[in-house]
């Protein structure tokens, strides 16, 4: 019986396909990309330029389908992600589906969308991943997981934080995560922190869904189990640790080795050299431009039968914060507020017209506890942090600091002091 398939075992899929076609492409066909001796870009005209072979001026996307195909069977896609890259920028975002979002499948009406599979193959599952976006896309990439752990090995396993789990219901005892299922033949157990994970164990880091049962100190039974969105920022951690580790000249040997071995278990519209140019984008990728998200939805129960809901108000939001990420652009919608810290009449006012002048709109004054601030100050909470620096920017002056605790609602705070001078 084989196992659910996550989005991030797709990803590692792709991402050594591309990296053994750069291995054996870069060092046959074309060694050099620059001028010999040089680490300079060639002249266009030169005999070793090799110009890029993917669409060009905007955002690539990539459907990237894990089905859970068997003999004799009609398969689902188990869950569901598109890549967007950004070529220019070398910026990368992950959407992950998740596969009970209720959707218009085109020609079947709604359903789950892991059903688009079933009823019409990879055709129709990028059809309805289109309608879902509203957006066109590139290339598909469809990936049974079965290569995995030979795939991880190969490349050498990987380095993982792993989390604490099980740790808060188990009165104390810091457990990390731990199932087994003989059955399913999925055993998991890793103890909490930083390690080294071989195939096995990170098959098992990734598809971690619940626990063993526990009794209480009553004697009470009771299993710990996580959500999606959860197990999503689990599956995100992964993605950025192997970008991070593995997807570097340094590993193409291993990469070109571990593609030819999963080679077998995907499908795909990718080029050869469209693969080689993709891989070339992502080797110049830092773990700090890979955004990574998961569509935004509730659940409820029809006709027996549970169902995912989309939020839409939340995800067209996702979505904008998605292509912001792709083009580098900095969000202003979080609410500021600007507090006279020096005493000088208006100043609030004029430092909240300046912030409104560069694209922020909730911006609120009052004066601060005191007017002895000699410097500006900008405190940020949540991930507004590139937010701050915009306001410092539009300001001119600013001493940015984080916040006091791990806040989720993302605002700023910001105390004019002397050094603040409104133009004009």
């Amino acid at each position: 019986m084989k196992s659910s398939f996550d989005f991030v075992l797709y990803l590692l899929a792709i991402a050594v396909i591309i990296g053994g076609a750069f291995g054996v492409y870069d060092a046959v066909v074309c060694p050099t990309v620059t001028r010999p001796g040089t680490g300079v870009a060639p002249d266009t005209a030169e005999p070793w330029y090799r110009p890029s072979h993917l669409p060009t001026g905007r955002i690539l996307r990539v459907v990237i389908i894990g089905a859970d195909d068997r003999d004799g069977e009609v398969g689902r896609s188990d869950t569901l992600m598109v890549a967007s890259i950004n070529p220019s920028l070398k910026k990368v975002a992950f959407l992950s589906i998740p596969r009970d979002l209720r959707v218009h499948i085109p020609g079947h009406g709604l359903d789950k969308i892991n059903a688009a599979f079933a009823e019409g193959g990879h055709e129709l599952t990028i059809a309805t991943v289109r309608e879902l976006l509203d957006e066109d896309t590139d290339y598909y990439v469809k990936v049974n997981f079965e290569g995995f752990v030979k795939v991880v090995d190969t490349l050498g396993g990987i380095d993982i934080t792993v989390p604490d789990i099980e740790g808060p219901r188990t009165n104390g005892v810091h457990r990390g995560i731990n199932y087994d299922d003989n059955w399913g033949n999925l055993h998991i157990a890793l103890k909490p922190g930083r390690q080294h994970l071989n195939g096995k164990q990170a098959l098992g880091f990734v598809r971690y869904r619940k626990s063993n049962v526990y009794r209480t100190r009553s004697g009470a039974k009771y299993r710990v189990e996580i959500g999606d969105l959860e197990r999503a920022a689990n599956q995100q951690m992964f993605i950025r640790e192997i970008v991070r580790q593995k997807l570097r000249v340094s590993q193409s040997w291993r990469l070109l080795k571990a593609g030819s071995q999963i080679m077998k278990y995907v499908e795909t519209d990718i080029g050869w050299l469209e693969a080689v140019d993709i891989f070339n984008i992502i080797r110049g990728v830092t773990p700090s431009e890979i955004y990574c998200a998961t569509v935004p939805m509730g659940g409820r129960m029809r006709n027996g039968i549970w169902y995912g809901e989309l939020h839409e108000r939340a995800f067209h939001k996702e979505l904008s914060t998605i292509q912001d990420h792709l083009y580098g652009r900095v969000r202003t919608d979080c609410p500021v507020a600007v507090y006279n810290g020096c005493g000088k009449a208006g100043i609030a006012s004029q430092a909240a017209g300046v912030l409104r002048q560069y694209g922020f709109e909730d911006v609120t004054t009052d004066n601060a506890q005191d007017f002895g601030h000699k410097r500006t100050s900008i405190e940020y909470h949540g991930d507004t942090r590139a937010i701050a620096k915009r306001a410092a920017d539009a300001m001119g002056c600013g001493k940015i600091v984080a916040g006091n605790g791990e806040e989720e609602q993302s605002r700023l705070e910001i105390t004019i002091g002397d050094d603040f001078q409104p133009s004009g």
